[in-house]
């Protein structure tokens, strides 16, 4: 029962954010200026020395989802604080 009631949760939390992210606007990512600055080129080769380039895309992955997701408890932590005042 009780898993039924997190998959109902969890399925509605993951409609939601679909339908907010079918909502955005698609963004052209040939268009954006992504090139990477010389230093960090340089620092990369040097680094692949060190970590399979796979391995570093996995790491560089992880850490990135993390900030993500430490910026979104940050931003709902503050909507709820400013809510309880």
């Amino acid at each position: 029962m009780i898993a039924g009631i997190l998959d109902f949760i969890m399925g509605g939390a993951l409609s939601l954010v679909l339908l907010l992210l079918g909502l955005l606007p698609t963004v052209d990512l040939s268009q954006l200026p992504l090139e990477m600055p010389q230093g960090v080129q340089d620092a990369l080769g040097a680094l692949n020395w060190l970590v399979p380039i796979g391995d570093l895309i996995t790491i560089l992955s992880w850490w990135v989802g993390l900030l993500l997701a430490v910026n979104v408890f940050l931003v709902v932590s503050h909507i709820i604080g400013m809510v309880k005042k």
